[in-house]
């Protein structure tokens, strides 16, 4: 069998299946080509959430989507939202009660539009992600992938105060909960999980 009847059967066995490769859901109108990300209002205090959760979810429509990220006003569907809360939390403590361990919290609330008739295709108030992460020395897990994908090289971490180390993990903690954040809001509006 040629490669190319291979894989003419293997496209036909997947269509049968129900598999679909620019994958959207029912809501999303068979007309629409194009989507324009507005930047989220940012109600936390920190500073430039909103530019970076904007990169995020570009990316990952780029990746994912069949849509042409397109700026304002030209899209067909419109992503916006508002950055209610980023908070990290002190979770474990030590025997001296300094906290060790924290979890980070990011909280977004958005809607996609279609542009021409003003239809809401999602909206969801409150959309949630949160990750631990150490910080102090004796609780950072070196050998994680998680760690090791980070800016920090084990071998200075004893250079660095509890209070660099905390700071530094929750800059990191930050960019995963955007990532995933960015991952979720294009599976629940786009995809409808």
């Amino acid at each position: 069998m040629t490669r190319f009847r291979f894989a003419t059967v293997v496209l036909v066995l997947i269509a049968g299946c129900g598999y679909n490769f620019g994958a959207t859901s029912d809501k999303i109108p068979q007309s629409a080509q194009s989507v324009t990300i507005k930047l989220f209002s940012n109600h936390t205090r920190e500073r430039g959430l909103e530019v970076r959760l904007r990169r995020a979810l570009e990316d990952e429509f780029r990746r994912r989507s069949p849509l042409r990220i397109v700026p304002d006003p030209e899209g067909d569907l419109v992503l916006s939202g508002v950055i209610r809360r980023f908070a990290s939390t002190p979770v474990a403590f030590n025997g001296t009660d300094e906290a060790v361990q924290y979890q980070g919290v990011l909280q977004v609330s958005l809607t996609l539009t279609e542009r021409a008739t003003g239809h809401v295709i999602y909206q969801n108030p409150l959309l949630q992600e949160s990750q631990d992460f150490g910080a102090q020395r004796n609780v950072v897990i070196t050998s994680s992938p998680h760690f090791q994908r980070g800016p920090v090289d084990r071998r200075d971490l004893e250079n660095l105060t509890n209070v660099q180390l905390g700071e530094t993990r929750k800059r990191e903690a930050l960019d995963d909960l955007v990532d995933g954040l960015a991952s979720d809001v294009y599976l629940q509006a786009m995809e409808g999980f």
